[in-house]
């Protein structure tokens, strides 16, 4: 086989056979996946439909629950009613990011995406009647569209008529007046961070995904190639005795996304989408410093980015490369999920809910869980996918995935494509070594 000596030609024979073995596992999921579209295809075709003739397509659930999606080909908003069935579906914007309950009622939400116009990108935050459908378009914001992250990931209403928004392509946060346009507040990372700490700048250097106005007037800021999550004064700046995390340092968190506060009294917690960890955290305060207190997980999560405390003191958990959406009861077990869907951000809305009744993990008393004692989390292909690939490149890997391919399926196909490069360069590079050597013999 192309001249090539025994042991090389063996070896390109054995990257042959995995490559082809892979995949064809790839192929066999990709037809299984005729039969079992994912929660997007499903709940599009049922929106379609008068309510009363809605099939339930999610678990019943204690209110209603409403998911944003953000991956690849993969962006939707879907809101379940508490039987399960389609109660909103909107898959009119480019992206979507996050969504939270709307001041004016149990059954409004707001959420914020984009929609691509040329070599614009439109930021929207909209507003909608999940009962009516009825939408308003409380903000938009054009800017140039460019290859560097430039998609508001975050805004938190702060006033009537006032969002604080999380600015990913300015590294900043800004406040502003919806009726005038004005920015009555800003705060720059640069400001308090080194150029070369974090992302590449700037390209992508601090990747600033959340933003919280806290009780006390404070935000709480997100800034995710940093590994930290900072407490900004408006007077002051950064707050550095309360920072929680540094960067690289992944023991507490790394990459992390939608940290949540949980006000407590004098001592507040914070949980936490610890992404690249695959995890869930919360650290609450203690003497002065930031203590973990709690951390969830299971073999096979695969890049979490939402995490909610909700006042029966369950989480609800988005996790985006596994497709899945789940509820964590005190005990840590999983007592309702979604799959199939590429969960950004997730919220639970109704029975006059307050999010300010929530409590932290050391008071609910909250079970703790790790991957080696959760061997039975998740399904086969996950937690064998889990043990052969690094979180970085799984999640790396299942991000650009269709939702239909399974962690086991995207390790084939990431196996498929790597033999295949290599025994090509394995056969160019032995007849390049001899055209060479030929040459040089003459």
């Amino acid at each position: 086989m192309f001249g090539l000596p025994p042991r090389l030609r063996a070896a390109v024979v054995v990257l042959c056979v995995i490559a082809v073995a892979s995949t064809g596992v790839v192929a066999v999921e990709f037809v299984g996946s005729e039969l079992d579209p994912s929660v997007g295809a499903a709940a599009a075709e049922q929106a379609e439909l008068p309510y009363a003739d809605r099939d339930p397509i999610a678990p019943p659930a204690d209110g209603t629950t409403v998911v944003t999606t953000q991956k690849y080909r993969h962006n939707f908003l879907v809101a379940f009613s508490p039987d399960g069935r389609v109660r909103y579906f909107d898959d009119s914007l480019d992206r979507y990011h996050d969504v939270d309950p709307a001041p004016s009622g149990s059954h409004t939400v707001e959420f914020v995406g984009a929609e691509y116009d040329g070599d614009t990108t439109v930021q929207v935050v909209r507003r909608v009647n999940l009962t009516t459908g009825e939408t308003t378009d409380v903000y938009r914001h054009a800017v140039p569209r460019t290859d560097r992250p430039h998609r508001w990931h975050d805004v938190d209403r702060v006033g009537p008529h006032r969002l604080a928004v999380a600015d990913i392509r300015d590294d900043s946060i800004f406040v502003v007046d919806t009726r005038t346009g004005e920015r009555t507040y800003e705060w720059s990372a640069q400001s308090a961070y080194a150029l070369d700490s974090g992302g590449p700048f700037p390209y992508d250097w601090t990747h600033l995904n959340d933003v919280e106005r806290l009780p006390d007037g404070r935000y709480m800021v997100s800034l995710r190639n940093q590994d930290s999550v900072v407490f900004v004064d408006p007077g002051s700046g950064v707050d550095r005795a309360w920072t929680l995390g540094s960067d690289d340092d992944y023991r507490i968190l790394n990459e992390q996304h939608n940290p949540d506060y949980i006000p407590a009294g004098e001592r507040p917690a914070v949980l936490i989408a610890d992404s690249q960890n695959d995890r869930i955290v919360e650290y609450r305060r203690h003497d002065g410093a930031w203590v973990r207190t709690w951390t969830w997980t299971e073999t096979g999560m695969a890049w979490p980015r939402d995490a909610d405390r909700l006042p029966n003191g369950h989480t609800l958990v988005g996790d985006t490369n596994s497709g899945r959406v789940l509820e964590v009861d005190t005990d840590g077990e999983v007592v309702w999920e979604i799959d199939g869907v590429g969960v950004y951000d997730v919220e639970r809305i109704g029975n006059d809910w307050n999010r300010s009744e929530t409590a932290p993990a050391d008071r609910l008393g909250l079970e703790n869980r790790s991957s080696t004692s959760a061997t039975l989390g998740g399904s086969t292909s996950r937690r064998l996918t889990a043990a052969l690939l690094p979180p970085v490149v799984r999640n790396s890997v299942g991000f650009v995935a269709p939702l239909w391919l399974s962690s086991l399926g995207q390790a084939a196909a990431l196996a498929a494509a790597t033999s295949g490069v290599l025994a090509i360069a394995l056969v160019v590079g032995y007849r390049v070594n001899r055209y060479r050597r030929s040459g040089t013999k003459r």
